[in-house]
């Protein structure tokens, strides 16, 4: 990574572990094309963030417990309402990718690097671990009220 595309003038393992020292926030691992941090929610339970660089571009994606061997096992009743809880999301949106060849319900989110700044990482952050971390608070009493 250039320092040029980079408005914070540094690399992006640099960056990212400059933001997540500002926030108190350990790195888990960082390299010059990805950062992984967890976060041990209030409910105990453990939130991931995948940060992933293409090029000019920043994925944040936070997986769910929700996984599924087969497209056909995805309740596509729970498919709707997580494409409707995006429409009314400022951060962030529901989607369905292939994490180790099952079909995982995670959360994403997309910015270019340049319009990153501290504050803006830490309201992504936040925001996607509260989202799934809700979700799968939801899902398991659903669950266990079966």
């Amino acid at each position: 990574m250039t320092t040029s595309s980079n408005p914070m003038g540094s690399s992006f393992k640099t960056t990212i572990e400059r933001y997540c020292a500002h926030f108190n926030w350990q790195v888990a691992e960082a390299t010059e094309e990805y950062a992984k941090l967890q976060f041990t929610m209030e409910s105990q339970r453990r939130q991931t963030v995948y940060i992933l660089r293409y090029e000019s571009t920043l994925e944040f994606d936070v997986p769910s417990m929700a996984a599924f061997d087969s497209e056909e096992q995805i309740p596509h009743q729970l498919s709707t309402i997580l494409l409707k809880r995006s429409a009314q999301r400022k951060v962030g949106f529901w989607c369905i990718e292939e994490i180790g060849g099952k079909h995982v319900y995670s959360y994403m989110h997309n910015v270019e690097l340049r319009l990153l700044d501290m504050e803006y990482f830490g309201m992504v952050v936040r925001s996607l671990i509260t989202e799934v971390d809700d979700f799968e608070g939801i899902l398991l009493k659903m669950l266990n009220d079966d």
